[in-house]
């Protein structure tokens, strides 16, 4: 299907383009700035920014003034960082449309929460990777510091696996090619044994972390299907690998694979392929 400015555009969201004459670099490295700033990190400093993204000093100076000067971020002289501006303000609101989604699958987190008695998180896609919109925590004593709104990108992650797992081949292929940092000693980072993860994921509907992100957290994440098929948001139980031995893995898998698929079906959702 045709996009405004009837353009089609390819299914890897145009990732295969960057050679080509319609891409602009400026434009591109101003994004890649932009896209930093999260609620892990609302600030940075201008040589934070040119080491996180390989941009020259000179360069990430320019692009950052007029970002600046368009009021996309601002700078505080006292701390010598920046932190976005108000013209961001109108697309976050566009984005908070994400808001009324968690709202309305928020039940189904707190009844998983319930019955698992483990903290539950829901996650949705985004260019710079799973981005956690809702969470119910643990009615456990201790609970894990999990803040909403915080951006996964590791393939540690089972988020992360469950979203790269249900992408089409093509972009699957681009992230397994993306190096995987040694998060913790039982971290997977062969792209080999990733990409038989990701198929098996992909063929049991379901993705885990076993220590792999932190020590002593465990994860087991199931995709949640949209009316077209495609994978709308990702549900994710987290608890602690003392709590995560092989009976109440299987539990946990039920649980989240059960609670994914009524969600699937409240929103008219079904499975599709990933050719």
């Amino acid at each position: 299907m045709a996009r405004a400015g009837g353009r089609p555009r390819s299914r890897a969201g145009g990732r295969g383009d960057e050679d080509s004459d319609l891409y602009v670099q400026s434009l591109a490295r101003g994004l890649t700035i932009l896209a930093l700033f999260d609620v892990e990190h609302p600030e940075w400093s201008l040589q934070q920014i040119c080491a996180r993204t390989g941009i020259s000093r000179t360069t990430a100076y320019r692009m950052l003034r007029t970002l600046e000067l368009k009021e996309f971020v601002v700078y505080d002289p006292q701390t010598e960082r920046y932190h976005l501006g108000r013209a961001m303000i109108p697309g976050a609101y566009l984005a908070l449309s994400y808001v009324g989604f968690a709202r309305s699958t928020h039940p189904f987190l707190e009844e998983l929460a319930r019955t698992t008695g483990e903290t539950v998180e829901l996650t949705v896609l985004s260019a710079q990777g799973a981005v956690v919109v809702d969470q119910v925590a643990t009615s456990h004593p201790f609970k894990p510091n999990l803040p909403i709104g915080r951006t996964l990108r590791n393939m540690a992650n089972s988020a992360v696996r469950m979203w790269a797992a249900t992408r089409p081949k093509e972009e699957r292929a681009r992230l397994l090619r993306e190096p995987q940092l040694k998060l913790t000693p039982y971290t997977t980072t062969d792209p080999g044994e990733l990409e038989a993860m990701l198929e098996r994921a992909a063929a049991e509907g379901v993705a885990y972390d076993l220590e792999e992100q932190d020590l002593g957290v465990c994860a087991v994440s199931a995709p949640v299907y949209g009316p077209e098929g495609q994978v709308r948001a990702v549900l994710t139980i987290v608890a602690p690998s003392d709590r995560f031995g092989p009976e109440a893995r299987e539990r946990n898998t039920l649980a989240v694979k059960k609670a994914a698929a009524d969600m699937t079906v409240i929103f008219g959702g079904g499975a599709a392929s990933r050719d």
